[in-house]
Protein backbone atom coordinates (compact mmCIF):
# COMPACT_ATOMS: atom_id res chain seq x y z
CA UNK A 1 0.00 0.00 0.00
CA UNK A 2 1.19 3.64 -0.80
CA UNK A 3 2.06 5.43 2.08
CA UNK A 4 1.93 9.57 1.91
CA UNK A 5 1.80 12.63 3.46
CA UNK A 6 0.45 15.69 2.05
CA UNK A 7 0.13 19.42 3.11
CA UNK A 8 -1.30 22.16 0.92
CA UNK A 9 1.48 23.08 -1.55
CA UNK A 10 3.16 19.75 -1.53
CA UNK A 11 2.61 15.46 -1.38
CA UNK A 12 5.22 12.94 -0.42
CA UNK A 13 5.04 9.37 -1.73
CA UNK A 14 6.55 6.35 -0.43
CA UNK A 15 5.95 3.59 -3.32
CA UNK A 16 5.97 -0.26 -1.75
CA UNK A 17 6.93 -1.38 -5.97
CA UNK A 18 7.20 -0.55 -9.21
CA UNK A 19 6.31 2.81 -10.39
CA UNK A 20 3.40 1.79 -12.54
CA UNK A 21 -0.09 2.61 -14.02
CA UNK A 22 -1.54 1.68 -10.62
CA UNK A 23 0.71 4.17 -8.55
CA UNK A 24 -0.11 7.16 -11.06
CA UNK A 25 -3.66 6.48 -10.61
CA UNK A 26 -3.48 7.01 -7.20
CA UNK A 27 -1.32 9.13 -7.24
CA UNK A 28 -3.27 11.66 -9.42
CA UNK A 29 -6.40 10.98 -6.78
CA UNK A 30 -4.19 12.46 -4.23
CA UNK A 31 -2.22 15.16 -6.19
CA UNK A 32 -5.21 18.30 -6.43
CA UNK A 33 -3.74 21.20 -6.78
CA UNK A 34 -0.32 21.09 -5.27
CA UNK A 35 2.95 22.06 -6.72
CA UNK A 36 5.36 19.71 -5.32
CA UNK A 37 5.49 16.09 -5.86
CA UNK A 38 8.27 13.87 -4.13
CA UNK A 39 8.30 10.33 -4.83
CA UNK A 40 10.73 8.20 -2.56
CA UNK A 41 11.97 5.11 -5.54
CA UNK A 42 13.54 2.99 -3.40
CA UNK A 43 11.52 -0.38 -3.23
CA UNK A 44 11.01 0.17 -6.92
CA UNK A 45 12.67 -2.06 -9.03
CA UNK A 46 10.93 -0.45 -12.04
CA UNK A 47 9.42 2.95 -13.57
CA UNK A 48 7.15 2.12 -16.49
CA UNK A 49 6.39 4.79 -19.19
CA UNK A 50 3.40 5.55 -17.91
CA UNK A 51 5.05 7.01 -14.89
CA UNK A 52 7.76 8.94 -17.03
CA UNK A 53 4.65 10.51 -18.94
CA UNK A 54 2.90 11.43 -15.94
CA UNK A 55 5.97 13.00 -14.76
CA UNK A 56 6.71 15.29 -17.55
CA UNK A 57 3.20 16.61 -18.60
CA UNK A 58 3.10 17.46 -14.60
CA UNK A 59 6.67 19.57 -14.90
CA UNK A 60 5.79 20.76 -18.39
CA UNK A 61 2.03 21.35 -18.42
CA UNK A 62 0.07 24.37 -17.93
CA UNK A 63 0.33 23.98 -13.98
CA UNK A 64 4.35 23.20 -13.65
CA UNK A 65 5.08 20.38 -10.87
CA UNK A 66 8.29 20.48 -8.98
CA UNK A 67 9.41 16.98 -8.43
CA UNK A 68 11.58 15.00 -6.73
CA UNK A 69 12.17 11.40 -6.70
CA UNK A 70 14.42 10.05 -3.73
CA UNK A 71 16.71 6.37 -5.38
CA UNK A 72 15.41 6.04 -8.44
CA UNK A 73 16.39 2.69 -9.86
CA UNK A 74 18.94 2.26 -12.87
CA UNK A 75 16.44 1.18 -15.32
CA UNK A 76 14.45 4.38 -14.75
CA UNK A 77 17.70 6.29 -16.36
CA UNK A 78 17.77 4.06 -19.44
CA UNK A 79 14.06 4.27 -19.75
CA UNK A 80 14.79 8.20 -20.02
CA UNK A 81 17.80 7.97 -22.46
CA UNK A 82 15.45 5.33 -24.74
CA UNK A 83 13.06 8.14 -24.65
CA UNK A 84 15.13 11.00 -25.26
CA UNK A 85 14.47 12.88 -22.13
CA UNK A 86 17.76 12.71 -20.46
CA UNK A 87 19.09 16.22 -21.86
CA UNK A 88 15.23 17.30 -21.27
CA UNK A 89 14.99 16.45 -17.49
CA UNK A 90 17.07 18.98 -15.54
CA UNK A 91 18.33 15.29 -13.26
CA UNK A 92 20.52 17.40 -10.80
CA UNK A 93 17.54 19.05 -9.33
CA UNK A 94 15.41 16.02 -9.68
CA UNK A 95 16.84 12.94 -8.17
CA UNK A 96 17.78 13.08 -4.14
CA UNK A 97 20.55 10.20 -3.48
Amino acid sequence: MMQYKKDKHRIEVELPGDFNLNAVRLISEQMGDRKELRIDLSKAHFVNSKAIIFMHKLMFGEKQVMIKLKDPPKLFFELLQTLGLHTVWNLDEIVEP
